[in-house]
């Protein structure tokens, strides 16, 4: 159900009294400035920009809060060019809506790194806009029609030749009825005040002294509190309802919602329980202790690791051909990308005197977030539905929720909490859909909450791969052939999509247009069988292709006899690349003496329309022997906001990235998840930090709204494994870790 607003993009929306001037306007969408959109043609909105009668400003907007600092962003964004100190912008957390256009500011998919990079430009274009609106009024009561004898500095219009000084609360008002112009100029780069310059995040003292909100945190009057049980296995299903044992005030039966079906987990299934208690200590024991039958699928014993390795080993060399308009289950093989010249052919060349021909392989790996997956549902049958949710699809949710009760819109409210992390694992509606079942089974304000346990093992994982590739080298050390072949499960083929000729773009990222001058390329990926349930994970296929494509570069390097920075450079055509390869080297001190027992290694790429590279040292005697004592991330992400903040980004990429390529892994035998709390799923201790050092590119000395912004809040993680072998494998004197993790059996001890 979705009711309608008639609006227009930038169309003024409102100067009721007290309130003053408010702008409606799009986040969200394709990169386009404001003024380039049709002044009468009706466009989505979803973000107001307030400027108060009382000075107050404020900007409603729908992103969420994961830790990441973006909403400080924009608020840095909406200071410099409405002219303000960037402390007096308010950011208010817009609520879900389903209206079209929204009415009051509604939910931004947070993911994608996308937040600031999406909404730059529209964001400047609004706070000018509403600057020279709030210009025009002054103007109007001073009855001087000559713009230039007015100027702007810290939300205070002053008329020059008089002196008089206008606050823009006092002009608010009369700027409401004005009528909105079509663009205002911006200010120019040379003269940023506030964009590009550190501020000290506003959202870490709440978060140090506990008084932030998080999704876990709400408590509401006769609240009682639930824990989710899953069927042992992944297609388990319910066979028979269980009774609520003592101490329970209720066990609900859970059904996987209609869209948030993924893999085996099919539509319809009853493949969870819920129990609910007085606390949630008391519903997480009564959980674990619950007496329940399920039903087992019948190919519970094939969904192992051994299993799912040996399918990709197969498809690895075989594959079906996609077809156009065909069914193209999974086992498919697309193409990604074919030069013009037959890089099978080449390789088999007489000229290539040498060849390489290796597999990488990475594993399942969980979010593991901070705060486990809950939600908290206070339904009144027939009158409303409101809901708490750490969610990063604040809209999608909304939809659901309305689905699964059955209510009109205007029924139901959805509050977005801050996020303990997200990582992408909170853009999945699989823990609302079960708050809101368990909400209407008990009639009353309920918190559901997964136990770490389930947390573990019910994840929607970053799916596992195998990397079979090929590459030739000339006499003279030039690559004349690159064959790369993807097998993974496809993120998106489970969420229902009709994948195209080149497959799966979550798979295939990073994998296809690299930049390095090979003589010819073929790059494939093909859809694994597996069903385990697989999602979005912090740089997704990023974190994937780049740990094969930038370990097998550097193995060419040492075929090549060639330093992998120096092979690097001789390969890649693109400036950009170049300059963020070099930047890393410098900051690393790459090609400077190291003491025995010392080695470093480089990697570079680019995802989410930024350039990254990392160069990890690592001190030890051999691959399985060794620890990081240094890393260096450069990045080219064109525009920064908050430099400090994307500095503090890219470190917690690096702990982010070093976890998962040291230790992390999830396994599955029969079905279920083997690692199913920290204690299985080694983390870095604090001894164990290395030192990380950032360098960020400068900005252009004039910003083209052509190019695109990239993103950061992912981009520290993907090179961080494929510099930590190639380091490795210089320290062990070329063995090489082909493999992830590096310490498979590595455990956080009596945790």
């Amino acid at each position: 159900m979705e009711d309608t607003l008639t609006m227009h993009r930038r169309q003024f929306l409102g100067g009721t009294a007290g309130v003053g001037l408010t702008l409606g306007f799009s986040l969200g969408g394709s990169l386009a400035p404001l003024a380039s959109q049709a002044a009468g043609t009706p466009q989505p909105v979803n973000s107001w920009l307030t400027v108060g009668t009382d000075n107050s400003i404020s900007l409603t907007v729908g992103a969420s809060d994961m830790g990441q600092g973006s909403l400080q962003g924009l608020a840095q964004v909406i200071a410099e060019d409405l002219m303000v100190d960037f402390n007096r912008v308010t950011l208010v957390q817009g609520q879900a809506t389903l209206a079209t256009p929204a009415p009051i500011g509604s939910a931004i998919v947070t993911a994608g790194s996308s937040v600031t990079r999406n909404n730059y430009w529209r964001l400047r274009d609004a706070a000018a806009i509403a600057r020279e609106m709030l210009v025009q009024a002054a103007m109007n009561l001073s009855g001087d029609a000559n713009r230039g004898n007015f100027a702007v500095a810290g939300g205070v219009i002053t008329q020059l030749s008089s002196g008089r000084r206008i606050p823009y609360g006092d002009v608010a008002a009369a700027a409401a009825k004005l009528p909105v112009p079509a663009s205002a100029p911006l200010v120019p780069e040379h003269a940023l005040q506030v964009i590009g310059k550190t501020f000290a995040r506003q959202d870490i003292p709440s978060k140090v002294d506990g008084s932030a909100r998080y999704g876990i945190d709400v408590r509401l009057p006769g609240m009682v509190f639930a824990a989710v049980r899953h069927g042992p296995s992944f297609g388990a299903t319910l066979a028979a309802a269980p009774a609520a044992p003592a101490g329970a005030l209720a066990v609900v039966p859970l059904s996987v919602a209609a869209g948030t079906g993924r893999g085996s987990e099919i539509t319809g299934a009853r493949n969870a329980v819920a129990v609910v208690a007085s606390t949630t200590w008391d519903a997480m024991r009564l959980a674990r202790s619950l007496s329940t039958k399920w039903t087992l699928p019948a190919n519970a014993a094939a969904l192992n690791n051994a299993q799912f390795l040996a399918d990709a080993q197969a498809l690895a060399v075989g594959g079906t051909p996609f077809v156009a308009g065909g069914a193209n289950p999974p086992g498919t093989l697309y193409t990604v990308e074919l030069s013009a010249a037959d890089a099978q052919a080449a390789f088999d060349r007489a000229d290539t005197v040498k060849r390489l021909n290796v597999s990488y392989t990475l594993p399942y790996l969980s979010h593991a977030c901070m705060e486990v997956l809950n939600c908290t549902v206070d339904y009144v049958p027939g009158v409303r539905c409101e809901v708490w949710a750490p969610t990063q699809v604040a809209r999608s949710a909304l939809s659901l929720i309305v689905t699964l009760t059955g209510l009109r819109a205007d029924q139901v409210k959805l509050n977005t909490t801050l996020l303990g992390g997200g990582l992408g694992r909170k853009a999945e509606l699989d823990f609302i859909a079960q708050a809101v079942q368990v909400g209407l089974a008990v009639q009353r304000p309920v918190q559901l909450v997964w136990p770490r346990e389930e947390d573990f093992g019910r994840d929607q994982y970053r799916p596992m791969a195998v990397v079979k590739a090929s590459a030739g080298l000339d006499a003279n050390g030039h690559v004349t052939a690159w064959l790369y072949r993807n097998v993974s499960p496809s993120i998106l083929g489970q969420r229902g999509a009709t994948l195209g000729p080149r497959g799966d773009s979550q798979a295939t990222e990073c994998s296809s247009g690299i930049p390095y001058t090979f003589g010819s390329r073929k790059v494939e990926w093909v859809s694994h069988p597996s069903p385990i349930p697989v999602g979005f994970w912090r740089s997704v296929g990023a974190s994937i292709n780049l740990f094969a494509v930038e370990s097998l570069v550097d193995e060419l390097a040492l075929a090549a006899g060639q330093d992998p920075l120096q092979f690097r450079r001789a390969n890649l055509s693109d400036p950009r690349w170049l300059a963020v390869l070099e930047a890393a080297a410098a900051l690393a001190g790459w090609g400077t003496p190291l003491p025995a027992g010392r080695a470093r290694g480089i990697a570079v790429g680019s995802a989410f329309n930024s350039i990254v590279a990392t160069v990890v040292e690592v001190s030890g005697s051999s691959a399985s022997s060794f620890r990081v004592t240094k890393v260096a991330v450069a990045l080219d992400c064109y525009l920064t906001v908050n430099p400090g903040n994307v500095e503090a980004q890219l470190v917690g990429g690096v702990v982010h990235g070093l976890n998962a390529a040291l230790y992390g892994q999830q396994t599955f035998s029969n079905g279920t998840a083997q690692r199913r709390n920290f204690n299985k799923s080694r983390m870095l201790r604090l001894q164990e930090m290395p030192s990380v050092a950032v360098t960020l590119m400068p900005r252009p000395a004039v910003a083209d709204r052509a190019v695109p912004i990239g993103g950061v809040g992912e981009l520290g993680v993907p090179t961080v494994a494929p510099a930590l072998a190639n380091a490795v494998a210089r320290l062990a004197g070329g063995s090489r870790v082909r493999t992830l993790p590096f310490f498979p059996n590595a455990t956080m001890g009596g945790l």
